[in-house]
């Protein structure tokens, strides 16, 4: 059980992004209900282990908004490793691979 909060744990950190230390608790599980399109009650829920059933609306929405902001990452890791490769390839070389690592672990390429 506990492992199972904390992987929805974990996918609601990747929904509502880092704390800032303007963030409580509240405000920062609030940030993640917006971002997934479901109440802050719902988000509530799945970070105390109240909804685990991985059907539920809200860890359904929260799973298609983690998905969408992994892709959005690694489009940006993309961009930043072509203009690190357009301008010393050599230099970055090393950034520039681990870059694209990042990116198609993102989207789901490198397999598990």
């Amino acid at each position: 059980m506990l492992e199972k909060v904390s992987s929805m744990r974990e996918l609601i950190a990747a929904v509502a992004g880092p704390r800032t230390w303007t963030d409580n608790r509240k405000s920062w599980l609030s940030r993640a209900a917006r971002r997934a399109g479901i109440s802050y009650r719902s988000v509530k829920a799945v970070w105390y282990g109240e909804i685990t059933d991985q059907g539920h609306h809200a860890i359904r929405l929260l799973q298609h908004e983690a998905g969408r902001r992994a892709q959005v990452l690694a489009g940006k890791f993309e961009t930043i490793a072509r203009n690190m490769e357009v301008s010393d390839p050599d230099f970055f070389g090393e950034d520039i691979a681990a870059l694209v690592h990042a990116a198609r672990a993102l989207r789901g390429l490198d397999g598990p």
